[in-house]
């Protein structure tokens, strides 16, 4: 099941879990009508193929959200590329400062902010936010940049880059101070 269905499901059951646990508060106030119309509608001689058909139901949705938690895969936060001699393990904020160190190596970008995805086939997936210099040519400037940062990510780490995405969120008109 996709995400979105799971929090439907997960919504819906934690409704029927506060339901469930407002009629015991209320019962155990000393309320008890809420209980007596709960067992004559369970032990009604009618009710009992809407009942079957409630539990049905309601196994099914728990058993395909059981079943959605341990088909997903975890979050990583390690890269794990296997060489002839054993495997070596990246993290995600060493992947990130390469990703920086190549984007600002391209002319016209002034400061960058990465966010790395991996992907279920030992790829990654590379989001910048840049700021960059005015009078620029955007479009080849961020292309160039998705190409550095793929080849400088492949050569240095061995790691294939399933996409660089580029946003442009400022440009930059203040100079960039030096240290001399």
């Amino acid at each position: 099941m996709n995400p979105t269905m799971d929090r439907i499901i997960i919504g819906i059951l934690a409704f029927g879990y506060m339901v469930a646990a407002a009629i015991l508060v209320v019962t155990a106030l000393g309320w008890t009508t809420p209980l007596m119309v709960l067992q004559y509608y369970l032990l009604a001689s009618i009710n009992h193929w809407l009942l079957g058909i409630t539990g049905a139901f309601l196994f099914i949705l728990f058993l395909s959200l059981f079943i959605s938690v341990f088909r997903s895969k975890p979050v990583r936060d390690t890269i794990v590329h296997e060489t002839s001699l054993g495997s070596i393990k990246v993290t995600l904020p060493a992947l990130e400062n390469l990703v920086v160190k190549a984007a600002r190596s391209v002319p016209g970008v002034r400061e960058v902010k990465t966010q790395i995805k991996t992907q279920y086939d030992n790829t990654v997936s590379i989001q910048l936010k840049v700021q960059v210099q005015p009078d620029l040519n955007i479009p080849q400037m961020t292309e160039d940049l998705q190409i550095k940062v793929q080849e400088y990510m492949t050569k240095t780490t061995g790691i294939n880059v399933h996409n660089v995405k580029v946003i442009v969120s400022k440009i930059s008109w203040e100079a960039k101070s030096r240290v001399e």
